[in-house]
């Protein structure tokens, strides 16, 4: 089921919004390239809001003393001990195939952000 979560105008590249759906909570992020993500808003590792976190990038090396920055804007990054999702995937950078976050799929239609849960 679908439901409205906020005019599209209203959340701006890089930002996120806190809603709560179904008495689920879930974390609306727009990226730096103005897609727009919906993860539940809880971190696994020690239950606080990953809304309360911060949108960051990652760093890959080729080479020795070589950093990449990936990725910029499109990593969640919990407040508490800095466990880190890709908002894309929901799945974490450390350990992609145990620890992850629901996401949800997301619609946008006339200006308005809609969340499928």
């Amino acid at each position: 089921m679908r439901h409205p979560v906020c005019e599209e105008a209203l959340l701006k590249p890089g930002e996120m919004k806190a809603v709560n759906i179904e008495r689920t909570p879930i974390v609306v992020i727009r990226s730096k390239t103005g897609e727009i993500f919906a993860l539940r808003n809880v971190c696994p590792h020690k239950g606080p809001a990953l809304s309360d976190g911060s949108l960051d990038g990652t760093c890959s090396a080729s080479e020795p003393g070589e950093y990449n920055l990936e990725k910029d804007g499109e990593i969640l990054k919990c407040p508490w001990h800095s466990w880190e999702f890709d908002i894309r995937t929901g799945c974490s950078l450390f350990d992609p195939d145990r620890v992850r976050v629901k996401t949800y799929q997301v619609t946008s239609e006339e200006g308005t952000i809609f969340v499928h849960v």
